[in-house]
């Protein structure tokens, strides 16, 4: 089980989404019981076709030779000013716990408020207790709550937003 000290973090393009969709469909199907495949692959389909590397990013965390998380944040249209949304943050469940996730987010965090996004938001279940405790930590409310159907089910999902200080002048 890697500590997050063992983990490195990389920046990927989107040559790397198919391998990302891979480790978030497997953990999604193994732990959570959610049939997502077919969302997910076209969801990583359009994250690939559309990928600006300027305004979005892919983040591996990776030990041992294997990716233990991945991050990705895309590009959002709907609120006024630059807006991203994380779409995928996963660790793999034996490597949780170890600040891998944290890690994750706070990059993703910092190189977006890097790249002048000003709106950074965020979506997760709401029986998922890790991840809105990790969005508050960093700032993030709750705007919303969202009905998502998820393998014929409709699954209550909790979307967080969180305004981005722009970076210090030079």
């Amino acid at each position: 089980m890697p500590v997050a000290s063992e983990v490195t973090i990389r920046s990927l393009g989107p040559e790397g989404i198919p391998d990302a969709a891979r480790l978030v469909e497997r953990v999604f199907r193994e732990e959570l019981d959610l049939p997502v495949g077919d969302l997910l692959a076209r969801d990583a389909e359009t994250a690939r076709r559309e990928f600006d590397e300027s305004r979005d990013l892919l983040l591996s965390a990776e030990a041992g030779g294997r990716t233990v998380g991945t991050l990705l944040a895309l590009h959002d249209t709907p609120a006024p000013g630059p807006t991203a949304a994380i779409r995928w943050l996963v660790v793999d469940g034996p490597s949780r716990t170890q600040g891998i996730g944290r890690d994750l987010f706070a990059q993703a965090i910092e190189i977006c408020r890097q790249r002048g996004i000003v709106r950074l938001r965020a979506r997760c279940f709401a029986v998922n207790a890790a991840a809105p405790h990790l969005y508050w930590m960093h700032g993030f409310r709750v705007v919303e709550l969202l009905q998502v159907n998820v393998g014929g089910k409709p699954r209550e999902t909790l979307l967080f937003e969180k305004l981005l200080e722009p970076p210090p002048a030079p």
